[in-house]
């Protein structure tokens, strides 16, 4: 075998994607991650900020 252990002759990865276009799908889902990660955080700051006004509200 001409590449890794993993790669054929042609260098492809046994996904059907090059080393190339495997570590840009990778970059890609940790980023997709990081988003996911920060949208959850902004929704549960809003969620306790508006909990927390309600709760002030009702106990007046």
């Amino acid at each position: 075998m001409i590449g890794g252990q993993d790669e054929d002759s042609c260098g492809k990865i046994g996904t059907g994607e090059t080393p190339h276009e495997e570590a840009h799908l990778s970059r890609g889902k940790r980023s997709l991650a990081r988003k996911s990660t920060a949208v959850h955080f902004v929704m549960s700051q809003l969620c306790f900020t508006y909990l927390s006004s309600t709760l002030k509200t009702k106990q007046i």
